[in-house]
């Protein structure tokens, strides 16, 4: 099938986020925490289709809702009840007066710096190093920059990621260290009349799980409103998943503007960017553009509703806590039998393994690792039937809403095996 694939899509996937040596596997069906390749293999998932599955895998109830919404229509380019209801969701649980739908988080991150400049008045965007914010020229920077290029630690150089991203783009864009507040600050005063809006990830998740250091967000909220910029925090892999109204509510911090995706489409495409009334209000007067022909399609915001509503409630979050943290203290307990100079660190229902002895607090540090140790670790898992995450380094786990007690027993009882064979 991968030769077959190759063919007719450039490294035989639709996403470069997918392919790893030798070769993918190919998914044919999936179901609650498992899916099944087309070999007839089945693994135990915990990639989650990186963490947008929050629900599970084909859950009943998103199943029963989706054909009963399909049968109705599947696209209509009018606004319509369903529409309604999960803005009204969205809106309550994560602490916002309007928001507008997309298709992906990208769309959401990119349609919101836009709102934050033409609110501003600003062009330019504040993002960290190593942080990413979807698949558009501002915030393709600094997402994976080679050390040689990287420049001061406290004034990182901007590094497009690839080509074809234009130099204006790297103009616009300033890159600041992940948890260093001061070096922040430094960069912001320094472009102060310029600023439009810092964007980051509550918690840093393409480079592992991240979490902030204690007062680093409050500091950046402080530093937002001393110089009039905005504050907008990318919870496309946070928001309904750390918790019930995502990292604003786990680190009581309100953004100015808040962008998600994954886990609140409940599996199916769905952005969406929102912001107080006053910063919505250049959409409406029409100062900032936003459209999209599959933006609130009802088959999405059928999948929303029946996620916010029915299955990603408040009682679910501490018991995929639980297993969360049941999968980092074993992995720990593991690593510490064998002597490995390893660590696995959590943030609720996100974790991974560190291939060094200590948490990396930054880019820098993160690189910092033996990522042939990583490949190991990944093939081995996939020969036992484990996915242990999403397919790279910079990955993390996702427990669902599906997933048992039995699920994080398999995933330790395999790790247990590939840490003493790495031995």
């Amino acid at each position: 099938m991968y030769q077959r694939a190759e063919r007719v899509l450039p490294l035989g996937v639709s996403s470069n986020f997918r392919t790893y040596e030798p070769y993918p596997i190919y998914i044919q069906r999936a179901q609650g925490s498992r899916m099944w390749d087309v070999d007839g293999r089945e693994y135990v998932d915990f990639s989650m289709c990186f963490g947008a599955l929050m629900v599970g895998h084909s859950n009943p109830v998103m199943v029963e809702a989706l054909g009963k919404a399909a049968s109705e229509g599947t696209l209509y380019g009018m606004p319509h009840d369903r529409e309604l209801r999960a803005a009204e969701l969205i809106c309550e649980r994560f602490g916002l007066e309007q928001m507008r739908f997309t298709s992906s988080g990208s769309e959401a991150t990119m349609h919101g710096i836009r709102l934050a400049r033409t609110y501003t008045g600003r062009d330019k965007v504040v993002k960290f190093e190593g942080a990413y914010h979807g698949g558009h020229d501002t915030v393709l920077v600094s997402v994976k920059p080679p050390r040689p290029k990287v420049g001061h630690a406290k004034r990182p150089r901007p590094i497009a990621q690839g080509q074809g991203i234009p130099a204006l783009s790297l103009q616009n864009t300033l890159v600041a260290p992940f948890n260093d507040p001061a070096a922040t600050r430094a960069i912001v005063e320094r472009h102060a009349e310029e600023v439009a809006a810092v964007i980051v990830e509550p918690v840093m998740m393409n480079v592992g799980v991240m979490p902030p250091r204690e007062g680093f967000l409050q500091e950046l909220r402080a530093l937002c409103d001393e110089f009039g910029c905005l504050l907008i925090f990318d919870e496309v892999k946070t928001g309904a998943k750390l918790a019930w109204g995502g990292a604003q509510e786990r680190y009581r911090v309100k953004a100015d503007m808040v962008c998600l995706a994954k886990a609140v489409g409940g599996g199916l495409p769905l952005g969406a960017f929102g912001a107080r009334r006053e910063i919505m209000n250049e959409i409406a007067q029409h100062r900032s553009f936003h459209a999209g022909t599959y933006a609130s399609n009802p088959l999405a915001t059928t999948a929303c509703v029946t996620a916010l509503e029915k299955i990603l409630v408040p009682d679910v979050f501490p018991k995929a806590t639980a297993l969360g943290d049941a999968l980092a203290e074993g992995h720990n307990r593991i690593i510490k039998k064998y002597g490995h100079p390893w660590c696995a660190v959590n943030v609720g229902t996100s974790g991974t393994v560190f291939w060094r002895r200590t948490p990396p607090t930054n880019y820098r540090e993160w690189l910092d690792q033996d990522f042939e140790a990583f490949w190991r670790y990944w093939h081995m898992n996939l020969n036992r039937g484990v996915i242990p995450q999403a397919q790279c380094y910079d990955e993390q786990w996702t427990v669902s809403a599906l997933h048992s007690a039995r699920d994080v027993e398999r995933m330790l009882e395999v790790f247990d095996e590939i840490a003493r064979e790495m031995k």
